[in-house]
């Protein structure tokens, strides 16, 4: 399966990298604060600070501050190998198209998903921090983290890999890596002009507006103890971005040149700078 060398190649290649540890770290420690940061100077009330809800929106939140984080993770897997001059990598024979670009996808996209474990375990660690005081917080509960990191973050996700792995696949521009998150962030707080509820909720990548109304009839206590439900306006927006990234991947696997070099001393080039 060349797809799965390829696959490994790039896992390979990312945890031989500084800035793959550095973001994770970087995630990690602030989602320590993520909730303090987000929600400073709100009188929670009866509210608990690690409710479900709260979780979920600071995840949400964390995720679109730092989808740029997302680009220049997807985004250069394929630019690399342009900028070293080769189009793709040739071991024993020529690969397809398809596997270059699967293998190159998935172990760029594995890489993205440790990286954003950063702000699930962040969060987690920030209920010992000794700023909290135990009677705002309830006891520790791992789903109250899993499930808002699944069903808020993964989806999400998933979108901008595809997003920012075709744009950087087909422009091959630096430039453009880099900043398509800001302009993602741009667009999503454009979506805020929107006047109708439930499309706004839909059309939210980050689902901030999705919760809001998801949970509008809730009480205190509900906020406080009642898990986020997978159904409704939530699910209706999850699979809008998910079918979009899919898309988007089969628009670009369509659009990409897929030429082949053959010349070995490219290839050593290559393998010398990594």
């Amino acid at each position: 399966m060349m797809w799965y060398d390829i696959f490994k190649f790039e896992l390979k290649y990312r945890l031989k990298r500084g800035d793959t540890y550095i973001f994770f770290v970087f995630l990690l420690l602030f989602s320590l604060v993520g909730v303090d940061f987000i929600y400073q100077g709100m009188d929670f009330g009866l509210v608990k600070k690690n409710s479900p809800l709260i979780v979920a929106k600071t995840m949400g939140v964390i995720t679109g501050l730092f989808m740029i984080l997302a680009s220049m993770i997807m985004g250069v897997s394929v630019l690399r190998d342009f900028e070293y001059n080769i189009e793709s990598l040739l071991f024993s024979n020529p690969i397809k198209k398809r596997d270059y670009l699967l293998g190159r996808f998935l172990g760029s996209f594995v890489v993205l998903l440790f990286v954003f474990s950063g702000v699930y375990f962040g969060m987690m660690m920030g209920e010992f921090m000794p700023w909290h005081q135990p009677d705002h917080l309830l006891p520790l509960n791992i789903l109250t983290y899993l499930k808002p990191f699944i069903m808020v973050t993964l989806p999400i996700l998933f979108f901008g890999a595809c997003l920012f792995f075709i744009t950087g696949a087909l422009t091959r521009k630096l430039m453009v890596v880099y900043t398509q998150g800001i302009f993602f962030f741009v667009a999503f707080m454009l979506t805020k002009a929107i006047t109708n509820e439930f499309w706004q909720a839909i059309l939210d990548p980050f689902s901030l507006t999705t919760l809001t109304l998801l949970t509008d009839t809730w009480t205190g206590a509900e906020i406080s103890l009642q898990a986020i439900p997978f159904r409704g306006v939530l699910l209706y927006n999850k699979l809008f971005w998910v079918v979009l990234g899919v898309l988007i991947l089969g628009f670009g696997y369509k659009k990409f040149e897929f030429n082949v070099l053959t010349s070995h001393l490219k290839i050593f080039n290559f393998m010398q700078h990594i």
